[in-house]
C-alpha cells in the first residue's frame, strides 16, 4: 500500500523532534513557537507521481526562529541549517540511513534528500516577525 502524504509530513516530524531545541508540527501551525519547524503540503503533479510504482513528491520544511535579537537569530538560524551537528535539520532528516539503507523517514519512504535550504529573510506571520527559511526536500516513496 502507498505511503500517504499525512503519513509523510508525520514522519518529516518524528525526525524533526530530534532536532536540538526545536518545536515541531506535522502541519503549518496558526501561532508558531519559535524556533520551529513544520512541512507544508507537497505540489502534487499527478500524472507524473501517483498511482505509479514509484513516485517523487518535493516538499518544503519551513524554519522560523524568533527575530528579537539580529545576531542570536542569525546564527541560530545558521545552526539549523548546517550540514552536521545536534540543531542540524539536514542531518535528522536524512537520519536513519545508516541502518536502513536508502529508506528513510522509519521506513515510510524509500529515499528522501534534502536538496537545499532558502534563507528567506523576515518573515511575517500573525503579525509577529520572524527571520527563517525553507528546506527542500525530494521524497521517492512506493506508489500503488
Amino acid at each position: 500500500m502507498a505511503t500517504t502524504i499525512p503519513q509523510i509530513m508525520t514522519g518529516i516530524e518524528t525526525r524533526l523532534k530530534t532536532v536540538r531545541g526545536l518545536n515541531t508540527a506535522d502541519h503549518a501551525p496558526g501561532n508558531p513557537m519559535p524556533p520551529a519547524a513544520f512541512p507544508l503540503v507537497p505540489a502534487i503533479p499527478y500524472r507524473e507521481t501517483m498511482g505509479r510504482a514509484h513516485y517523487t513528491l518535493t516538499f518544503r520544511v519551513v524554519l522560523l526562529v524568533a527575530n528579537q535579537l539580529d545576531r542570536v537569530g542569525q546564527h541560530l538560524l545558521a545552526e539549523f541549517a548546517s550540514q552536521t551537528g545536534d540543531r542540524s535539520i539536514r542531518a535528522a532528516l536524512e537520519g536513519g540511513r545508516e541502518t536502513t539503507g536508502a529508506q528513510t523517514l522509519d521506513g515510510l519512504v524509500d529515499d528522501l534528500v534534502v536538496d537545499g535550504f532558502d534563507p528567506d529573510g523576515l518573515v511575517d506571520t500573525n503579525l509577529a516577525g520572524y527571520i527563517g527559511g525553507v528546506f527542500n526536500l525530494r521524497i521517492m516513496a512506493s506508489g500503488v
